[in-house]
């Protein structure tokens, strides 16, 4: 009887680890749980790429603060900014390289993001976990609306997760004197399994095809994957996740390679670090 009892206390005890950590356990794809009502968080996010047929580095970097609306609902807003290094020698044709100038460019953007999260069924509770999320991005040069079906599962050591993403991106440009404004729609499906180690550590790995429409048209996809590793604190969490480019599936003229180094980039690595108040 004294046993059963010390074990009830310490499943009450580490209840709040996890809840936490099934808050979020991976960078890239998202689980159906919110926050509680009135629960906050602040998050910063760290993307770094490399590599691609040019001199190409980029640094993406987000400052959001989320809040729980209700048990079910949660909203965020974010500051976005995206720190961009890249040659004037390009070679964008896997093989034919503009010699004619030299240096780097260097550019920043910032932009503004709205957030939301609707959990329809939990990944504990119900036999799946089951979530609507819709974020909305505005910068002076281009709008973006994204919108996830998320679908995760959680047991006492295992998470899984599935996302699917569509995406539609209006950018701004002028030629010869006049505006114009290109289309772009993005479809991409996120897949990630997580092993609790303990109540504070995990491991695991995520996995995701992007795919890029011009006018209709398939013209990029490719995949990546990599390991992450969680870590969850009394009030803060960090999670680091790499993910290299592991196959171009949309070979073509533009894109003869095994790898698409034009639309994407080699490697992409992620550290985002949470605070809960």
């Amino acid at each position: 009887m004294n046993y059963r009892f010390f074990l009830i206390i310490v499943l009450i005890a580490l209840t709040p680890l996890f809840a936490q950590a099934q808050d979020r356990v991976f960078v890239n794809t998202y689980q159906s749980t919110t926050l509680p009502k009135g629960a906050k968080d602040i998050e910063m996010w760290n993307t770094f790429k490399a590599g691609r047929n040019y001199f190409y580095n980029r640094l993406d970097q987000r400052i959001e603060l989320e809040v729980g609306l209700t048990d079910k609902l949660q909203t965020s807003v974010y500051i976005n900014t995206e720190h961009t290094a890249e040659g004037a020698h390009k070679d964008t044709l896997g093989g034919i390289a503009d010699t004619s100038m030299d240096g780097i460019f260097k550019s920043t953007l910032f932009s503004v993001s709205s957030e939301w999260k609707l959990k329809l069924s939990d990944p504990v509770a119900n036999r799946v976990g089951s979530a609507l999320y819709a974020e909305f991005t505005f910068a002076p040069s281009e709008i973006e609306i994204e919108g996830k079906l998320i679908m995760d599962k959680r047991t006492e050591k295992n998470v899984f997760a599935l996302n699917l993403v569509a995406e539609y991106e209006m950018k701004f440009d002028v030629k010869k004197g006049k505006a114009e404004a290109e289309e772009e729609m993005q479809a991409e499906f996120d897949l990630a399994y997580m092993r609790m180690l303990n109540p504070r550590f995990g491991l695991g790995l995520e996995a995701r095809e992007q795919n890029v429409f011009v006018g209709g048209k398939k013209e990029h996809s490719a995949i990546f994957g990599g390991p992450t590793l969680s870590y969850f604190g009394d009030s803060f969490f960090l999670i680091l996740n790499a993910s290299p480019q592991l196959a171009n599936l949309q070979v073509n003229k533009s894109n003869p390679e095994k790898l698409d180094l034009n639309e994407f980039e080699k490697m992409q690595a992620r550290l985002l670090i949470g605070f809960s108040f």
